[in-house]
């Protein structure tokens, strides 16, 4: 993963300017880390990357097949779990990812969750699949569900009752959690997986999470998300505190627990040109195939209507309005 940051950096991979801030922030760190207390684990980084080998893609053209991680998708792995503080627990405690649709984002989201139930060295740990509705919040645990089952290696470890994935011997489990606030007061949150973020219409939601892991000695609340149009929602001020991360605009203690990766087209980018689309889709000519993200933006360049649904959805670029 360290290697994929060298090549964006250096501009040999195609990205865009965020993303390759993420991965200088990462190069930096290595340098530079240790004199703030950071420490770069990286039989730990591999260890959640190499968790993913045991599990298989449940849906769509991939199901069955082995869950193998693109380059983009190991960077933010193993930088989440390979980052640590002195004392030796995550440095990271939120972690903002924003790419757009089609780029694996659910599937990666489960899969993560699963290692934060199974193999993230906690006991009691409470994991939850949260967003805004209960159909919302099984999409990410409902993928877990079928990932534990078509995994021989977690089908024995992992025990499956109705909304609920349970690791006995440690007393852990995985749930699916909505916006419902009696279900949601006194939790005790050692991962939270927030998918699509930018459909929450309020903060209430992770508020609650991030207020729920005191208990936790290396809690973590992993958001993930396409871009939105809300720019007054918390999706929005996540996004634009990221960028404040990546920047390097906000003091080193503010800054860093939080990590961020967003994947978009640059200002002045041409949205038409197919040698932008990279920026946003790392997962390009795998889950994105490339003719189908061509003809919706080639509909959209004829449809005016359809622009900022397109630009917002297929190439994470924040919108004024759903529509144009």
């Amino acid at each position: 993963m360290t290697a994929w940051a060298r090549k964006v950096v250096d501009g040999r991979i195609v990205a865009g300017h965020l993303t390759r801030l993420a991965c200088q922030r990462h190069l930096d760190d290595l340098k530079a880390g240790k004199d703030r207390g950071l420490v770069w684990d990286r039989d730990a980084a591999l260890h959640a990357i190499e968790f993913f080998s045991h599990l298989r893609h449940s849906t769509g053209e991939w199901a069955g097949q082995p869950f193998d991680l693109q380059p983009w998708q190991q960077f933010v792995v193993g930088s989440v779990f390979g980052w640590k503080r002195a004392d030796g627990l995550r440095r990271f405690r939120t972690a903002y990812v924003e790419v757009a649709r089609k780029n694996g984002k659910s599937a990666l989201l489960a899969g993560i969750a699963l290692y934060a139930l199974v193999a993230d060295g906690e006991a009691g740990a409470h994991v939850y699949a949260a967003a805004t509705t209960r159909d919302q919040a099984r999409i990410v645990f409902g993928e877990a569900e079928r990932m534990v089952a078509a995994s021989p290696a977690l089908s024995a470890r992992v025990t499956r009752t109705v909304n609920n994935l349970a690791v006995l011997p440690t007393a852990s489990w995985f749930r699916p959690l909505s916006a419902d606030a009696s279900k949601m007061d006194g939790l005790n949150v050692h991962f939270a997986a927030v998918d699509e973020v930018h459909e929450h219409p309020g903060p209430e939601i992770i508020q609650k999470l991030n207020t729920a892991t005191g208990a936790r000695r290396q809690p973590l609340i992993f958001e993930i998300t396409t871009a939105g149009h809300d720019r007054h929602s918390v999706c929005r001020q996540h996004h634009e505190f990221s960028v404040k991360v990546l920047e390097g605009t906000l003091p080193q203690e503010t800054a860093d627990p939080w990590f961020a990766f967003i994947a978009t087209i640059d200002a002045g980018d041409d949205w038409t040109d197919p040698r932008v689309w990279v920026k946003a889709n790392p997962s390009l000519g795998v889950t994105v195939k490339v003719d189908d993200l061509k003809r919706q933006i080639d509909e959209a360049r004829e449809m005016p209507a359809q622009q900022n649904a397109i630009r917002r959805l297929r190439l994470n670029e924040w919108t004024e309005q759903v529509t144009r």
